[in-house]
């Protein structure tokens, strides 16, 4: 009896402990992936030469981060936060030509992006997903490499153009 009494006590730390592995809320998500690096403003020079923009910044203390985007023609803006229903970092941004759900988590020390974008292209409806892979390289240095999005919602392998990663270097803005 005092073995199976042990056995319960046993399980019951276990399952404490495996849950508190888990965030509860946005604050704790961030510690946890060791994300702070990421608040602030990145920018990079696109393909046609014009300059991106990107920030991150706590929008609500430690319940919500809002996302601006711009570049080219183009412009979004969003809101990240924590849904404690299911348990992930969830997000949402809008610009001229739709919105996009994200969906955001922590692995091998990348975080990633999983998006689906929902929009109208030439006066028809269009969804699209793909994911992106954000990796502090240093402290003012960021790499985001595009990947694959299956059909059943799995992030697949790095997007390639001519043999190559799809890849952006982003720096930190002074």
């Amino acid at each position: 009896m005092k073995k199976l009494a042990s056995l319960f006590v046993f399980v019951g730390l276990t399952i404490s402990v495996s849950a508190q592995d888990q965030p509860t809320n946005l604050k704790e998500a961030v510690d946890m992936a060791e994300a702070n690096w990421l608040f602030g403003d990145w920018q990079r020079e696109g393909s046609d030469g014009t300059p991106r923009l990107l920030s991150f910044k706590w929008a609500l203390k430690d319940a919500a981060i809002s996302i601006h985007s711009t570049g080219g023609n183009m412009e979004s803006h969003g809101v990240i936060g924590f849904d404690a229903k299911i348990g992930k970092v969830v997000g949402k941004s809008f610009g001229k030509t739709g919105y996009s759900d994200t969906e955001w988590s922590f692995v091998d020390g990348k975080l990633f992006e999983k998006i689906t974008l929902n929009g109208v292209q030439n006066g028809e409806p269009r969804q699209f997903s793909f994911a992106r892979a954000v990796r502090r390289v240093d402290g003012n240095n960021m790499e985001v490499t595009f990947h694959q999005v299956g059909d059943t919602g799995e992030v697949g392998e790095a997007i390639q153009r001519d043999g190559v990663n799809m890849t952006q270097d982003w720096k930190r803005k002074k």
